[in-house]
């Protein structure tokens, strides 16, 4: 197998998951100039053949392409090929039609022919070997009660965000009418979103939800909603938005969001139960919430977790669970509001350094890092004294970026006090990234060959201020570095000189 060809796969695949999602402009943009550079090299040929995907010939694996596969399962795409050089836009229509869902009129092949995309090609094929239907209501395991007793035993941080899916239309889930009945309801929708009787069809729709939940096919649900969101996203605006809004806050119950959230689990329909959630808002927070807390499973955390990165609004509701009684609940809820920039929990992560086991206290002091505002500056100084040098290291290892530049000087304090080598490195590198003029200045009295107090810097802390100037890269930061490229000391002077190669090469 060649690399190409899995490099291509690979690039596709997160292509066509970056498409799924209109908040990922700039990755998008990222991702889609690198297929389109392969594509001018040779042309491809993809083939989807038991349940496989090869590209021109060679078979290809690997769990990344779980997305794509369902992609073209889902659309019925047999085979499809770009030639060398294929018209860029081309290839981007045949990336939006893949990430849309299946329109009920047309197939892709359809699609792209009356967008006038000529020259990439795709084959349909019936598909014999359709994805198991989704589990009933009854079947799925058992909602966790929303209160905080139910509390499982511990498992391994959790982190990641979920790779991204889709939901394919099962005919055995659904009663085949009624399935088309929603369907059509849908396809009319999306042809006539400002329609004169959109109050009508949008009832309609709420009334075939409404009966779906009762019957606890969920799946029927979950394709209804995720049909008016895109609709909702890509056509509307002002008043039609918050008709289509009440719309589908009327299906948003709390038994159907409870039953979406166990959707997070299923590889089949985790993406779209994530955008059904995100949707809900702080609803949809508060349920994946509850389960985070009572999960029974490291799996089932990792998944909840994944969602709740997504969804903004469930920022706001994570300052009361750092109060729990239980060390592990404490810890994957300070990651989630560090991974969501949580301003508003701060002063409840901050009473949690006080916490007897250091393993909460590292994840508390990571996430006020990641958050990086000037209100964490007192509860990091804090932590910057913490008896662990692994507590200190996390606060280090976090902390970042121009917005930090209010914490350069609690860190340049720290560097004077700390003794723990290790996390004099990642101070040194923090206040790198920072680059502000207080960083730099700190950074080029640490790095001199000698100090007034402390005498000689140990060369490898040294090394470390040289890259700390580089990544920083002001003025200040490439004159100091010019100085050191004449240092007494070999590996200081080589070290010295790279960076004003790499500072000279970005420019």
């Amino acid at each position: 197998m060649s690399f190409a060809a899995e490099s291509f796969a690979a690039h596709l695949a997160r292509a066509v998951d970056l498409f799924r999602d209109p908040e990922k402009k700039e990755d998008q943009k990222r991702v889609f100039r690198a297929l389109v550079a392969m594509l001018q090299g040779q042309s491809v040929t993809v083939r989807v053949v038991g349940g496989r995907i090869s590209v021109n010939g060679a078979p290809i694996d690997g769990p990344q392409l779980g997305p794509l596969l369902q992609r073209l399962e889902l659309h019925g795409v047999g085979e499809m090929t770009i030639p060398q050089d294929a018209p860029v836009s081309q290839v981007f229509a045949l990336l939006r039609a893949l990430a849309d869902q299946p329109a009920w009129s047309e197939d892709i092949d359809a699609r792209l022919r009356a967008s006038g995309a000529s020259h990439v090609s795709v084959s349909m094929a019936r598909l014999t070997d359709p994805p198991s239907p989704p589990p009933s209501r009854e079947e799925l395991p058992p909602a966790a009660a929303p209160g905080l007793d139910v509390i499982a035993s511990p498992a391994a941080p959790v982190a990641g965000i979920a790779d991204f899916h889709h939901i394919s239309p099962t005919p055995e889930m659904v009663a085949p009418t009624r399935s088309k009945d929603a369907l059509e309801v849908l396809a009319i929708l999306e042809s006539q979103p400002h329609g004169a009787g959109v109050g009508d069809t949008l009832a309609a729709l709420v009334r075939q939800a409404e009966e779906a939940d009762k019957a606890g096919k969920i799946d029927h649900v979950l394709r209804i909603i995720c049909g008016i969101v895109r609709i909702e996203q890509t056509s509307l605006e002002g008043g039609a938005r918050r008709t289509y809004g009440i719309a589908l806050k009327r299906m948003f119950t709390k038994s159907t969001l409870e039953a979406l959230a166990q959707l997070t689990a299923s590889p089949s329909y985790q993406a779209d139960a994530i955008v059904a959630l995100k949707r809900a808002g702080a609803d949809g927070a508060e349920v994946l919430l509850d389960r985070l807390v009572a999960a029974s499973s490291a799996e089932e955390r990792r998944h909840l977790f994944s969602a709740l990165t997504q969804i903004k609004q469930g920022a706001g509701q994570l300052a009361h669970l750092l109060g729990h009684n239980q060390w592990f609940v404490v810890r994957n809820i300070a990651e989630l509001a560090g991974e969501l920039a949580a301003e508003d929990a701060v002063p409840a992560l901050a009473q949690q350094l006080e916490h007897e086991d250091e393993r909460v206290r590292k994840a508390v002091a990571l996430a006020l890092a990641k958050i990086g505002s000037r209100n964490t500056a007192e509860p990091l100084r804090r932590a910057l004294r913490d008896r662990s040098p692994e507590v200190r290291l996390q606060v280090a290892l976090g902390v970042g970026g121009r917005r930090a530049s209010p914490l350069a000087m609690l860190l340049t304090g720290a560097l004077e006090e700390e003794k723990e080598a290790e996390v004099v490195r990642e101070l040194l590198l923090a206040l790198g990234r920072i680059g502000s003029p207080e960083a730099v200045q700190a950074l080029i009295k640490f790095v001199q060959p000698s100090g007034k107090l402390f005498g000689r810097r140990p060369t490898s802390l040294r090394l470390a201020a040289v890259d700390a100037l580089r990544m920083a890269g002001s003025p200040a930061a490439v004159g100091t570095l010019q100085g050191l490229a004449g240092d007494g000391d070999r590996e200081v002077r080589a070290a010295a000189q790279a960076a004003l190669a790499d500072l000279k090469k970005k420019a």
